[in-house]
């Protein structure tokens, strides 16, 4: 393994969840790769750390479904398949369903304002072209219903599934993302209206539509 980086500086995160969020960037970057091999030394060493957080970080991943253990110090890169893809979509359109019913009763014309901003600069970039602030946006609009949800349990849940979404969005686009504007001023209709079957009908079939078509993509890049 080839990886090159200053020492690790932990920040706001435990130290062992800054050696995971390494891992997986190095994941998502394609710097490691599915099928590679991956060893507490190597990763110590490349991030100036001891072996424990890396153990740590190891254990967090492995449970995040991107890393599988190969023997008791060294785990290989988790290869991903349109199974995998289905069931983080169907998890997640589940669970966020469950946060728009949470969230209903208590959400606050501040916070239909800085999620009708981000949609805004949705727009934006779709007119730049700049699909990686897209994705951001994306991420950021609904991670803001996650946490206006309060939800301790469902906060821890959607930190593990987090890294987990951002991959599925890398792996498969570019996809729907011009539609991501017109569904998210959707579903923050029903929510405004207080119509809690059709908003979190609206998430539901929001996720799992973009995500069987982002899946189909992903095969076909997969067979050519």
């Amino acid at each position: 393994m080839k990886l090159s980086a200053s020492p690790l500086k932990p920040q706001r995160l435990s130290l062992s969840d800054n050696v995971a969020k390494a891992i997986s960037d190095a994941i998502l970057s394609g710097t490691l790769k599915s099928g590679q091999r991956v060893t507490e030394t190597e990763v110590a060493d490349w991030l100036g750390v001891s072996r424990t957080p890396v153990r740590e970080a190891f254990a967090k991943l492995e449970r995040q479904t991107f890393l599988k253990k190969a023997t008791s110090r060294s785990y290989v890169v988790s290869n991903w398949t349109k199974e995998d893809f289905l069931e983080l979509a169907q998890l997640r359109s589940a669970l966020e369903a469950l946060v728009i019913e949470i969230i209903i009763p208590k959400i606050t014309e501040q916070d239909f304002e800085y999620l009708e901003a981000i949609i805004s600069q949705m727009e934006s970039a779709i007119q730049r072209e700049d699909y990686e602030r897209l994705m951001d946006l994306d991420i950021q609009f609904h991670s803001n219903l996650w946490n206006i949800s309060d939800h301790s349990r469902l906060l821890q849940v959607f930190d593990d599934l987090k890294t987990q979404i951002i991959f599925f969005m890398t792996m498969t686009r570019p996809g729907d993302e011009t539609d991501y504007p017109s569904t998210h001023r959707a579903l923050i209709k029903e929510i405004k209206e207080e119509n809690v079957e059709q908003a979190k009908h609206e998430i539901m079939t929001h996720i799992l539509s973009t995500a069987k078509r982002a899946i189909a993509r992903f095969e076909k890049q997969s067979q050519t």
